[in-house]
């Protein structure tokens, strides 16, 4: 490869990958000086001891939590966050700069990445854990229930259920979002909570500008073979934007880890349809005069936030998942319009045709709006 005189020429992949690993470094070193400092405090041998730990895989999962862990720290329950990615906010909930804080009410840990934070997860002492991790303890998932705990306790983070058949074995309590989905765990404690990131959105959806062009449509998939980018292809994403229509795609965020192949190639596909990559959803969904998914969860945190319909495609169910029939069919139309595989071609027609119409109410939708992480909390308090 001839290079010509172009000496010092670094290509974008290249600088990319050692950008990444620059700030890669540069947050292990803030995060190993946070804890030489907590060290030198004389606080982290304190003995800390709580019955109730919280389990997160990382950053993408704060929107679960935050609202729980902001109520327990309010009350003042002693609890241990366990995170096993760096970058997770909860670890800045500790002011390490702040000699006088008090650490008694709760911990935050970073446990490690891959095997030695499977391992250490696997091995926590806390009676109660709570987590948003299906497959816990499942054969050949790394994480395993810990024989210290007794009550294992799982936080939805969507709407819909469609965890792999099995998934959900270890958990002892489910805080369940709405009672359509109670006959599943009819060998577990549930308790009817809610969800507190919906609760989140819906609060902050109301303070965002809601006017929107009359005209865009959210092209939102899930991730995997279940999700419409990969059952559909990019076709009806063009024939939706010849058709006049301002389409934005937004690929699940795991996408663009698992799937990376796929959405490049999909994105040269369609050079001049802009993709969605933040991992806070809100001000794409705001947009979106229209939303076009599948199963994904997505579809209830938008119409929950706006009131806007949504076409729901034909997904492609596999036996591995268990699906409820309100998730899979009943919801579809009571939220806007189902469509199946032979009519996507009819995209823009359909949505040209989509009048106005009631909707269902949010109430069946969802529990305890604007108060689950009360209702959590409540329960966590007598754990």
């Amino acid at each position: 490869m001839n290079f010509g005189n172009k000496k010092g020429y670094l290509d974008p992949g290249t600088g990319n990958a050692l950008f990444a690993a620059l700030f890669g470094i540069i947050g292990s070193v803030v995060f190993f000086a946070k804890n030489i400092f907590y060290s030198l405090t004389g606080k982290k041998g304190e003995i800390f001891k709580s019955d109730l730990a919280i389990f997160s895989e990382g950053k993408m999962y704060w929107v679960y939590f935050r609202d729980v862990v902001e109520e327990l720290i309010k009350r003042k329950i002693k609890f241990t966050y366990y995170t096993m990615d760096m970058s997770d906010p909860a670890l800045d909930l500790h002011d390490f700069s702040n000699k006088d804080e008090d650490f008694s009410v709760f911990k935050v840990k970073f446990v490690g990445t891959g095997n030695k934070g499977y391992s250490a997860i696997s091995n926590l002492k806390e009676k109660n854990i709570l987590s948003t991790t299906p497959n816990i303890g499942c054969p050949g998932y790394p994480v395993k229930k810990p024989k210290n705990c007794e009550n294992l306790i799982h936080i939805f983070h969507g709407l819909g259920f469609d965890y792999k058949k099995g998934s959900m074995d270890n958990y002892d309590t489910i805080l369940l979002h709405q009672n359509i989905f109670a006959n599943l765990f009819e060998n577990k404690k549930v308790i009817l909570a809610g969800l507190p990131y919906l609760d989140s959105l819906i609060e902050r959806s109301a303070k965002l500008q809601r006017d929107t062009d009359g005209k865009t449509v959210l092209v939102a998939s899930t991730w995997g073979d279940r999700g419409l980018l990969k059952t559909y292809g990019h076709e009806f994403i063009l024939n939706l934007a010849n058709a006049g229509y301002n389409v934005i795609v937004r690929p699940h965020p795991y996408s663009y880890i698992y799937e990376k192949p796929f959405i490049d190639d999909l994105q040269k596909k369609l050079p001049n349809i802009p993709f969605s990559t933040e991992i806070d959803n809100l001000s794409v969904l705001a947009k979106a005069d229209i939303l076009i998914s599948e199963l994904s969860g997505v579809r209830l945190d938008y119409y929950l936030s706006f009131k806007r319909p949504v076409i729901s495609l034909e997904s492609g169910v596999s036996d591995e998942f268990e699906l409820n029939e309100w998730l899979v069919k009943t919801i579809g139309d009571e939220i806007g319009i189902s469509v199946k595989k032979e009519e996507v071609c009819n995209l823009p027609a359909i949505l040209k045709g989509l009048s106005e119409r009631k909707f269902i109410d949010e109430n069946s939708i969802l529990a305890n709006i604007g108060k689950s992480k009360t209702v959590i909390v409540d329960y966590l308090s007598t754990c």
